[in-house]
């Protein structure tokens, strides 16, 4: 009898605690459900940002005052010296032991970005190359440990959107002419050729045609498309399987509903055409949003990704961070943070980062989410809203995506977090973090315990 009555308390217990942690495994027709943090082949991946392109704000230990992008660092270094500088980067900022790292967080692919002068520079440009051997090897690493890789051309000649990432601050020229876009289309043509060959096998599961356009009077939605039309003949024209990913130019992927780069082909049904929506809270008009307002936000996207026979191609979050408010060349992603370690800031990034997991990856195998990278893996100094690999080491990011018991908010039956639920981050960083319940659940269940083990 008091095996019995031990054994249905137990029984009892374990149901509650397990609603309060999120996995109800006895539950049924309840609020929560249990959490897969890698359903369906889900892709979980982290940028390799600052590395074959950098940006300033990444390494600022490679710039110098009066340089804000790679156009102008060249330009002011001379060739010799950048080649000089960048080759020693290029060596160093990345190695074998990071995609190990990457590996261990249980992420399971890499975006690379590169730009167009690591395969075409001109004598009048002062870019200098040398980057393409890194990008054979990353990709050679990348297929030894089991990785994804996907291409991403992050910056193309006369830049596609005058920002850093492109390569060049301020010029928008990508358009303006015949010759920039034929460069592109030959940059582009080089990848497939190069990384469709047997000797990676699938590793290389994709190429992006270009990151992040920003589109103007003279930079239009139909010329893009013309692009996007252009560069999908040329990579179909070398290989018809591999996957051709194009930006959203922050349009949101239900802009592109059935869209069809090549219309006199089918093959957007066939799943090689995948779309890639950003999703940031550090640039207007999203910045300086509460906390909650945030999370609602995100609960939205994630609805609009997971929404079923609306013609939404199969869609990538290719970068998300933890900044909020601020654009990585603010204050805010400076030195001066480096030390706040608050347990209350912490507990917020966990929230936001678990948020965003939940709502960039499917939660069933009918949906256009095919999963995310987030942005970045690493900065010179690990700034704490960019850095995933300083989110691990701190601990507001799970020790292993690929593993949900490392995760700590339950997940509502609509597909977003239960933002409620009662987590805070460990005192100090870096802890194992751990869902609470109340003292007085745990007394009962070693009460139980001690029952059982009397009667028996």
């Amino acid at each position: 009898m008091w095996i019995q009555f031990g054994l249905l308390v137990l029984f009892s217990l374990f149901n509650s605690v397990s609603a309060r942690l999120g996995s109800a495994p006895f539950l049924s027709g309840g609020n929560l459900v249990k959490r897969d943090s890698n359903p369906y082949g889900v892709i979980r991946g982290v940028n390799l940002g600052g590395w074959l392109l950098t940006e300033e704000w990444i390494t600022p230990s490679l710039y110098t005052d009066d340089a804000a992008d790679e156009w102008h660092l060249c330009e002011e270094l001379g060739k010799k010296k950048c080649l000089s500088s960048l080759e020693s980067h290029w060596k160093s900022f990345f190695t074998r032991d990071d995609f190990e790292d990457i590996k261990a967080a249980g992420l399971n692919s890499v975006r690379i970005p590169i730009g167009y002068w690591a395969v075409d520079v001109l004598e009048t440009e002062p870019y200098v190359s040398g980057q393409y051997p890194y990008l054979i090897q990353a990709v050679n690493w990348a297929s030894e440990l089991g990785l994804s890789v996907l291409i991403d051309l992050h910056g193309a000649p006369g830049s596609q959107n005058g920002q850093d990432n492109s390569g060049l601050i301020g010029n928008t020229s990508f358009y303006s002419n015949t010759s920039n876009i034929d460069r592109t289309l030959n940059v582009l043509k080089n990848f497939t050729e190069e990384f469709t060959q047997d000797i990676y096998g699938d590793t290389v599961i994709g190429i992006e045609l270009l990151n992040e356009p920003r589109l103007s009077d003279t930079f239009t939605m139909a010329n893009l498309k013309d692009f996007y039309s252009e560069a999908s003949e040329v990579i179909r024209g070398v290989n018809g399987n591999i996957n051709i990913t194009m930006h959203d130019a922050f349009w949101g992927p239900q802009y592109w509903a059935n869209y069809n780069p090549l219309p006199n082909t089918t093959e957007a049904s066939t799943g090689n055409y995948t779309i890639d929506t950003h999703q940031y809270y550090a640039f207007e008009p999203l910045n300086n949003l509460p906390h909650d307002i945030i999370l609602e936000k995100v609960c939205n996207i994630s609805k609009i990704l997971k929404l079923t026979n609306q013609g939404i191609l199969p869609t990538i979050v290719g970068e998300w961070s933890l900044e909020t408010g601020h654009s990585p060349n603010s204050t805010s992603s400076s030195l001066q943070n480096k030390n706040d370690n608050s347990q209350e800031k912490r507990t917020w990034f966990r929230l936001f980062f678990e948020s965003q997991l939940a709502a960039y990856q499917p939660n069933s195998n009918d949906q256009p989410s095919i999963g995310w990278y987030y942005w970045t893996w690493k900065t010179d100094y690990d700034i704490d809203t960019w850095s995933y690999r300083r989110g691990l080491a701190q601990g507001y990011i799970p020790s292993d995506v690929s593993n949900s018991s490392t995760l700590a908010f339950p997940i509502l039956d609509n597909g977003c977090v239960d933002s409620t639920f009662n987590y805070t981050a460990p005192r100090n960083p870096g802890s194992k973090g751990s869902r609470h319940s109340p003292d007085w659940i745990l007394g009962i269940f070693v009460f139980c315990l001690s029952l059982i083990s009397f009667a028996i």
